[in-house]
């Protein structure tokens, strides 16, 4: 808060800041460990990040994503559990971190354990400035050769890119998707950074090109397409995954922006402006299909 608001750093925090590593992202965010003592006495540790809005958001940026984040487990989405809380008169989300799960004691003290992951671009084999050369199609490539299950992998990925696609989650680089690691093969971790961006106009592209010719406009009729060519699922079986979303994101969003804490203001600020925005299902518009590649 102290940087987003322009105060400098006493030196102890600025040691605190240099020492570790890095947890990524332009948001403000820390890492929390919630310990709580069990019977034989040990402890249960749960592995949070906290993600902190900011007083010059031009819209409910931690609510937009906590609400997308519900939205999305609604729909059937493997997604991290998240919950936003609200102190010092702020918004905060807290998303449970699914590479450190929780753990009991046993005895005095803490077992701690994690999980190996890597992300979708070290899958890719690309650096941090090759990154907007990755797209869906290489990645579902990959999925096909080194995930298990690869079947319902193709599936999933291509339901979170329908779900982007459908609450403006135009931030999807290869660095907000990734996989466990177990030595041998990958599986889909649970998806996270679900976090729906302003559109500056009804069309906007996705991070990552959706098809094989680097298609990434963020609509529905671009996902679609890339159903059968990218993710092997028949026209049906595609349009099926498409039209549940719609449908369970327009019959439950009040009582999911109710259990996220919005306020009327803040679901006349996010509806159908970042959720459902019309303009997502437009009909392709050719000359925007390879904006960005």
């Amino acid at each position: 808060m102290r940087f987003a608001e322009g105060e400098a750093f006493s030196e102890a925090l600025s040691r605190a800041l240099m020492h570790g590593t890095s947890i990524g992202g332009a948001r403000p965010k820390a890492l929390l460990v919630d310990r709580e003592p069990v019977a034989d006495g040990g402890l249960a540790e749960r592995h949070m990040i906290a993600k902190f809005s900011l007083s010059t958001d031009p819209y409910p940026v931690v609510k937009a994503e906590a609400v997308a984040m519900n939205l999305a487990r609604r729909v059937g989405l493997n997604v991290s559990s998240s919950e936003l809380v609200i102190r010092a008169g702020r918004d905060v989300l807290l998303v449970d971190r699914f590479d450190r799960p929780g753990t009991l004691g046993s005895g005095p003290g803490i077992i701690g354990q994690r999980r190996i992951m890597v992300s979708a671009l070290t899958i890719l084999g690309l650096s941090e400035e090759q990154s907007r050369y990755a797209t869906y199609p290489q990645l579902a490539d990959e999925i096909r050769r080194r995930f298990t299950d690869s079947k319902q992998a193709l599936r999933e990925l291509f339901s979170r890119i329908v779900l982007n696609i459908l609450v403006s989650n135009t931030d999807d680089h290869a660095r907000n998707h990734a996989a466990f690691w177990d030595g041998q093969d990958l599986t889909l971790t649970p998806a996270y950074d679900i976090s729906p961006q302003l559109r500056p106009g009804q069309v906007v592209a996705q991070a990552m090109a959706i098809t094989r010719d680097r298609a990434r406009a963020s609509k529905i009729a671009v996902a679609l397409r890339a159903g059968e060519e990218v993710f092997n699922l028949k026209p049906d079986d595609a349009r099926e995954i498409v039209d549940r979303q719609v449908h369970t994101i327009r019959e439950e969003w009040d009582d999911a922006a109710e259990e996220c804490q919005l306020t009327q203001a803040d679901k006349q600020l996010v509806w159908e402006r970042l959720i459902l925005n019309p303009g997502v299902f437009h009909p392709e518009d050719p000359d925007f299909d390879t904006y960005g590649s």
